[in-house]
């Protein structure tokens, strides 16, 4: 998963002689315009790809309706680096007026964030998909408002169905049909699925689906659950006893350009390429398509899916004013323009799913695909460490899935030592 700032490695920052001289000086990798008093406001996120672009075209609409404050909207870095952005200008007490987070990185960041109250927005929670607002919770106070996620969903070829005899009108729903699809695609030559490794890996949505979870509540990794142990095992038949799928690791741009190339039958995938899936259909005449992901096991419903939430961080100077300002636009954004953000992502804004699903545009229509998979959504924990507790778990599935290696014995040796890397120093 993305790298995540723990409490205690924010402490040894705050605590620093690095830390004490931004504070002393002021210092902030971000314009001085907020805590300036001035009327800009930064908006600052990790949309550093095409809806980056999107979200301009948002803010731009934003600042033409009103005269009190101009948003400034940047994209600086993404990931760690981001996050480094973020927390030195906090430990300075000059954060950008409104910051994304993704959910599991809003715990390390609490202190520096105001509590929100969704009323002084103008919203509520009715406003939202159900379990979308509650992603920026802590202890039954909310820091953050979502919006957007990006849930999991399937990807299809439908002319490689046709080809194969399958209906193109009925992707799988099952995991008896996904298996059976991926034959049909496998006899007339393309791969029926690919995986795509690390932080997206099937096993997620997977061990969800058949009742497993990842961690509990003492940070003990949950990897060689029975749920775990049976989404491995089918992952890994997917390859060996079946041979639908390639046995090699394959990157996550190689196994977008397979399936623009034709190359496979179906795959997962995510809002954010939806547009390019679109274009590819335009430039090649290719016929691909988005579906929900297939009900594999018979526990809940459940996607594995990322989260954009908009806090508002805590300033040294002006910070009601700037408060303020930022609820308004925050509220302003969730109403006005969610329609626009599907362009990109899955809004969690109620009042967007029918426009979209009944917009002229087809980018849009087929993100509903996308906003309908947020209700079953599932989303990486925070814990201490737990970037390298999930390199173990990946690392393990690859050897499972590509090596052949023992199921039983690669998750419980992966969930020990995540286990002991999670366990906080006293």
């Amino acid at each position: 998963m993305l790298p995540t700032l723990s409490r205690r490695r924010l402490l040894a920052l705050a605590a620093s002689g690095a830390a004490s001289t931004a504070l002393a000086s002021c210092s902030s990798p971000f314009d001085d315009t907020t805590r300036g008093g001035g009327r800009v406001l930064e908006f600052t996120t990790f949309y550093t790809g095409g809806d980056g672009g999107l979200m301009q075209t948002i803010v731009d609409r934003y600042n033409r309706t009103q005269d009190a404050v101009t948003i400034r909207f940047s994209s600086p870095a993404y990931g760690g680096d981001y996050l480094t952005k973020i927390l030195t200008a906090s430990l300075a007490g000059a954060p950008p007026a409104i910051v994304a987070l993704h959910s599991y990185e809003i715990p390390p960041l609490q202190r520096f964030l105001h509590a929100i109250e969704l009323g002084d927005l103008g919203l509520s929670t009715d406003d939202f998909i159900d379990g979308t607002w509650q992603l920026g919770q802590i202890d039954n106070q909310l820091y953050g408002v979502t919006m957007s996620t990006g849930p999991q969903a399937l990807g299809y070829n439908r002319q490689l169905f046709a080809k194969a005899g399958l209906d193109p009108d009925k992707p799988p729903t099952t995991a008896a049909e996904f298996l059976a699809t991926a034959q049909a695609l496998k006899k007339i030559g393309p791969w029926g699925f690919v995986r795509e490794s690390g932080v997206w890996m099937p096993w997620l949505s997977l061990n969800w689906q058949a009742g497993g979870d990842l961690i509990d509540d003492r940070s003990r990794a949950l990897f060689a659950s029975d749920a775990g142990i049976e989404a491995a095992h089918f992952e890994q038949d997917l390859v060996h006893k079946y041979k639908v799928e390639p046995q090699q690791l394959i990157t996550g741009v190689q196994v977008g350009q397979l399936f623009s190339d034709q190359k496979v039958g179906m795959t997962f995938t995510f809002p954010w390429g939806l547009a390019q899936l679109l274009k590819t259909n335009k430039d090649r005449g290719t016929e691909l398509d988005v579906a929900p992901l297939p009900q594999f096991f018979d526990g809940p419903r459940a996607v594995v899916a990322t989260s954009h939430i908009y806090c508002i961080p805590k300033q040294r100077d002006n910070d009601d004013w700037i408060r303020t300002e930022a609820q308004k636009f925050i509220g302003w954004l969730v109403r006005e323009g969610s329609v626009d953000w599907a362009g990109a992502q899955a809004p969690a804004a109620k009042a967007a799913v029918a426009p979209v699903a009944a917009s002229k545009d087809p980018l849009l229509r087929k993100m509903s695909v996308f906003i309908d998979q947020a209700r079953h959504a599932r989303f990486a924990p925070y814990a201490y460490r737990w970037n390298q507790a999930y390199q173990y778990l990946n690392d393990a599935m690859d050897d499972v899935v590509y090596q052949g290696a023992k199921v039983e014995d690669e998750l419980r040796r992966a969930a020990a030592r995540a286990t002991v890397t999670m366990k906080e120093p006293s």
